[in-house]
This record gives C-alpha cells, structure tokens and sequence, in this order.
C-alpha cells in the first residue's frame, strides 16, 4: 500500500505555502476549519504584515482579526496566533521548538499541527499527521477501527516504518483530496481499491491502470520551501 500511493503521489507535500517552521506553524493553525487553498490568499497578507513572532506578538488583536477572518473562527484563531508568538518570544527566543512536548504547550497547538511543522518545516520525525482525510482513509482502508485521532496516530505508527510516518501521511492527504472523497469516493480510478476493504467496485470493472503506464500528472509547481 504505501508503494501504491508512494508511485501514485511522489511529490506529495503540505500544500500550505510557507517560507519557515513559523510561517508553516501559523497557516497551521488558520488552516483548522478551512481550507489550504483559502489560507494561502491570507497568509501572504498576515506575514507581510507580521514578518515573525516578535511582529505577531506585538499585533493589535483587533487588526489581526479583520487580516484572518475569512478563514473562519478568526477571533479563537487570533487568540491563538497571539498566545503561540507571545510563547515563543518569551520562552524560546522567537524560534520553534523542535521536540513535541514543547510545541503541544503552545497556544492552539495539537498533535496534528506540532507533526505538520515538525516533519515538514522541521525535518523532525515524531509521529504521523492525522487530520480529517488521514481519518477517513486509514479507516476505510482498515488501518484502524479508532476515531480518536490520537489512537489513529498510534495504529499507524505502529502498523508504519518510521521512515515513512511523513511521506505516508502527506500522501494519504493528497489520495484524499483528489480521489478518496468524503462522499462520492471514486473507487473505479483508486489503484488502492483491489487492498481497500471499502471500495465499491461492481465486478468486471478494471480499476486504474497503474501510475507507471499512466501518462504523467502535474500536481502543480513546488515554491521553494513554501509547500
């Protein structure tokens, strides 16, 4: 399975732009409720306005909510951008901190937003990214029967070699999004769906051919560290 989605998505990455573990830590938490594609038209906006934690620290609750508030829950959101940079500059002197138990002690910051930053930003491997689509197809594809996602994160890792707790995951997400759907999923097109316990596939129907005779896909062009 992880060699069916490693051959099907080689350049999955996290699709939040981003420059640093920072920038990659705040779309984070405006990503939660919202959608990657409508955080990336705000951020370029939040960071020109605050570069790093010392600016965001310092920002005026007000203004930061009127720059996030399309992303949705904007006033939690700002309570939460605001705390994270204030701990930063005053407990780590303006930079993310590289273990899980200090970055789960920042404000608005789980398990699922320390594993992005840390194992995309960060290169530190210590678990694996469970958000929504993480969820639903390691369910579907009976990786787990948990819906806690903490619990998930431990069925994976254990069922995972470390090497692929990362790439796995960012994997998983970009299956997600564009075939394993929350509602139609189209098992017909899904190179998962002969392993997949889930998929709905009527009998004679061949499924996708595999990715080497497929013609190349551009998942779209990788920014430089933003991704």
């Amino acid at each position: 399975m992880t060699q069916l989605l490693a051959d099907r998505w080689p350049d999955a990455h996290v699709e939040l732009d981003h420059r640093n573990a920072f920038e990659l830590l705040c779309a984070t938490i405006l990503a939660a409720q919202s959608t990657d594609k409508l955080v990336n038209t705000i951020t370029p906006i939040l960071f020109a306005r605050y570069p790093d934690p010392f600016a965001l620290a310092a920002a005026d609750q007000d203004e930061l909510e009127k720059i996030i508030h399309p992303t949705g829950f904007f006033r939690m959101k700002a309570r939460h951008l605001l705390g994270m940079a204030r701990t930063l500059v005053e407990r780590h002197g303006g930079e993310v901190p590289r273990t899980m138990a200090e970055m789960v002690a920042l404000p608005g910051v789980a398990r699922k937003t320390a594993n992005v930053v840390l194992g995309s930003a960060l290169g530190v491997v210590d678990g694996v990214v469970v958000d929504t689509h993480v969820t639903r197809l390691s369910q579907r594809l009976g990786l787990t029967r948990n819906t806690d996602p903490v619990k998930i994160e431990q069925d994976l890792m254990a069922a995972l070699p470390r090497e692929q707790w990362v790439p796995f995951a960012h994997r998983l997400i970009w299956h997600g999004r564009r075939v394993c759907h929350a509602r139609k999923p189209l098992c017909r097109e899904c190179e998962l769906a002969p392993l997949c316990p889930s998929a709905d596939i009527p009998a004679g129907i061949i499924v996708a051919e595999p990715a080497a005779k497929r013609a190349p896909t551009n998942p779209g062009t990788r920014k430089a560290k933003r991704a």
